[in-house]
Formats: C-alpha cells, structure tokens, sequence
C-alpha cells in the first residue's frame, strides 16, 4: 500500500479512529492499532475496541492498493509533529514509512489479519436531522453515571414508545428524559442501552450539522459525513412478535 495525502487531512483522520483504540488494547495488542485500507483514492481508518467502532473514510492520491494496522495515538502523534504539506505512507516493506518533505519515521505495523472485523446491522433505519439528535443526546447524556463500577448507569437507555423514540439517562441521583415524536428506529417494546462514550463520539461527529442515518440490531450504526460510529449495544427488552 501507498499514497500520499495531506497531513492536516491524514492526521485527523487517524486521531479520529485512534480514539475507539487509544488505552484499550488489554490481552489483545492489535486493539490499540488503526486499520488502514487503501482501494482506489479512498482511504479508510479504523479504530475498535469491540464496543466502539470509529471509521473515517478520506480521499488520498493512491498509487498502490492495500492494508496495514498501525499503532493508533503513536501515529497520529507522529504525523502531526511532520512539516505542513504532502505526506507520503508506503507500506510495502516489512514496516510503514511515513514521510514528508524533511523528516519521516517508521513503525513496525499489527498483523492486518488480527483485526476483528465487526458485522454492520441489517434493514434500512432512519435518518435523523443531526442538530435534533444532537439536542436529545446533549440533554440526557450528562446525567449518566461516570462510575464504572456500576456500567448498567453509564450509557443512555434508548426505548420504543408509541409516540416515537425515547432517551433516558440516570446515575440514580438525577434523571433526564428526552422524547423524540415519530421516530421509529427501534421495533415495539424494544430497549437498547448505548454507552456514553460513543455518544460522546458522536456528538463530535454531528456538530457538523446535516443528516444522520441510524440503524440498530446488536450493533448500532450511525454515519455522519466521511465518519461512521459503530457500537455494540445492550440488547434489554427484546420486542415480541
């Protein structure tokens, strides 16, 4: 694999995916590593830690095809101390180089093959205006609990009402409601708890205003421009049929 891209553009991009990596490696070092797959002109970026999944996806001058996993905040660091301009990646030997026109360095990559590879749900979903869900997740997700010995009070708690989709939040202390009227993502009777953490990715993402597609099975999916979150959820009350 080789490209060249910009490095403001590049070092975004890798610190966007490094932050579902970043300290999270455990037992499995490929954890604490971002996925680079180059087809074309498009570069994809990806970052997990089996909960949270971020993937960017950016356009690059590629001249050869391919995939490598770097360590994820050692890179990202990296190509943010390079001169401003084009940098070059080329990871066709045993290491990835990484260069611009004064400097480079080079890291020693993961086996490509010991990154976990998450299914996307199924069916069609929703699209949500951005800035409305952005109020709803903004309003409930400060009253989750930041105690992780207790990760039951950690995320939001998205239910299916009648009048639509319903978000709740608690840290047993202090509860935040928030309806959303005509949303329909989940199937009825259904409960699904997201944790805070990937909200708070998200709304990082959804400040860029726009639409949100959203889709749920165990796995919730939201895309916002070149960014796509993935997150395992918490299947709680299944719906009857």
């Amino acid at each position: 694999m080789k490209f060249r891209c910009e490095r403001d553009v590049l070092g975004e991009a890798l610190a966007t995916a490094a932050r579902a990596a970043q300290g999270r490696a455990g037992s499995q070092p490929v954890l604490a590593g971002v996925r680079l797959v180059l087809d074309g002109s498009r570069l994809e970026i990806s970052g997990t830690d089996l909960e949270l999944t971020i993937q960017r996806t950016i356009d690059v001058n590629g001249e050869s095809d391919g995939g490598c996993v770097v360590p994820g905040k050692l890179t990202a660091e990296a190509v943010r101390t390079l001169a401003p301009g084009a940098v070059v990646v080329d990871s066709s030997g045993d290491t990835v180089d990484i260069t611009s026109d004064r400097s480079s360095f080079t890291v020693r990559p993961f086996a490509v093959d010991d990154f976990p590879r998450l299914s996307e749900p199924a069916g069609a979903g929703v699209t949500l205006p951005a800035a409305t869900f952005l109020l709803a997740v903004n309003q409930v997700e400060r009253a989750a609990s930041k105690d992780e010995s207790r990760p039951i009070l950690t995320g939001v708690l998205l239910t299916a009402e009648e009048e639509g989709l319903r978000l709740v939040a608690t840290d047993s202390y202090r509860l935040a409601v928030c309806d959303l009227p005509g949303v329909s993502v989940l199937a009825p009777g259904q409960k699904v708890l997201l944790p805070s953490r990937a909200l708070r990715e998200l709304e990082r993402a959804l400040r860029t205003g726009g639409h949100v597609p959203l889709r749920f099975r165990t796995v919730a999916l939201f895309t916002v421009g070149g960014v796509a979150i993935a997150v395992m959820t918490v299947v709680l009350v299944i719906a009857q049929t």
